[in-house]
């Protein structure tokens, strides 16, 4: 028995007991939503899912809270992600997932803008990190990228912007089931940023990207996978308190990304960074390692539209008010200022 057929069998006879921290089912409101369910139900079509059950399949962000929350520590999008590969190979996936994959086919990602036009409009630092910027930064413009190369600059340790063959690590195409095209796509993308034996130093903005990679790319030894705000606030303990700008005057309210708090287990980089460049940061009572999802990720958004809309509502209304991220996905769902852009308007006092 593989470690993921123990799990989905945990899961069928458990009695539902992570049914209250999913937030598609919470905010569908529908049994067939929660996590119990969309896996019983992959067990049950294991073999040949119709296209109502593989649109089940589609409800899981990969948020992971209701794997927080399990006893047995069962990875359920994991599950969830291997029942969507079984549809997209029985032909009753959801348009979007198909879609996707003629996407990365055509352009190396799977969005609508072209990222390889707005890379171009980057500035080319030099540093001896590479900024994996993503596909969301790229997706907005590009401006969180800017910040960022701002930031590293103003602290004493450029980045080197990953170049054009490194536009997106596809984690997309693993949650959009084509497990095989996203292996396929890593070794180009890694080809692009690792040249042979040598040690790698990658900063990511998007923390599921920085999770990704970490978990499934083979890199050199002694290679280094960081999120942004951890290279950051490595940087601003070295920064003398008398060289660092007074605190914005302003109140922000703090949304930790699933995939930075879970899956990389990050929490104390972000609030440092904001501790120091905020006069006042407030969070929600859902926040660390409990955080509750902004509805950005697991292509709910392109499948499931209006719930992905109804999860980052709720979350707006928890968080209160004006909300900064450290994620490009969460900061577009949540209308959120990223971090990043926060620490460049800190550090640009009197500069600028």
């Amino acid at each position: 028995m593989t470690a993921l057929q123990r799990a989905q069998e945990l899961c069928e006879f458990c009695p539902k007991m992570c049914r209250f921290v999913c937030p598609v089912s919470e905010a569908a409101r529908r049994e067939a939503l929660t996590p119990w369910a969309k896996v019983s139900l992959a067990a049950l079509s294991a073999r040949e899912p119709d296209a109502s059950t593989a649109l089940m399949f589609a409800g899981c962000t990969g948020c992971d809270r209701c794997a927080h929350h399990c006893a047995h520590d069962n990875d359920v999008p994991a599950i969830l992600f291997a029942a969507r590969a079984t549809a997209v190979r029985a032909g009753v996936a959801p348009r979007p997932w198909t879609e996707l994959a003629l996407r990365f086919s055509a352009r190396g990602h799977g969005e609508t803008v072209d990222l390889a036009a707005v890379r171009r409009t980057l500035p080319d630092a030099r540093g001896e990190a590479v900024l994996f910027a993503g596909c969301e930064a790229l997706a907005r413009g590009g401006q969180d990228v800017r910040d960022t190369l701002y930031v590293a600059e103003r602290l004493g340790a450029p980045l080197t912007l990953a170049p054009e063959g490194a536009l997106c690590c596809g984690r997309k195409l693993l949650e959009g089931g084509h497990p095989e095209l996203h292996e396929a796509h890593a070794v180009r993308v890694r080809g692009s940023v690792v040249r042979g034996r040598r040690p790698v130093h990658l900063v990511f903005l998007d923390p599921g990207c920085a999770a990704d990679v970490r978990e499934r790319w083979e890199l050199p030894e002694k290679s280094r996978v960081e999120h942004v705000t951890t290279y950051l606030a490595r940087l601003l303990v070295a920064m003398p308190e008398e060289a660092r700008p007074p605190p914005l005057p302003e109140k922000l309210a703090f949304h930790d990304p699933c995939a930075l708090a879970r899956e990389l287990r990050e929490t104390i980089a972000p609030r440092a960074l904001l501790a120091a460049a905020v006069a006042d940061v407030s969070e929600p009572v859902r926040c660390g390692v409990d955080t509750s999802c902004c509805g950005a990720s697991g292509l709910l958004p392109r499948t499931m539209p209006e719930i992905a809309q109804r999860i980052a509502e709720d979350r707006r209304a928890e968080l209160g008010g004006a909300a900064v991220t450290s994620s490009p996905a969460c900061a577009a769902a949540l209308g959120a200022t990223e971090v990043v852009s926060v620490l460049a308007r800190w550090l640009a006092q009197g500069t600028r």
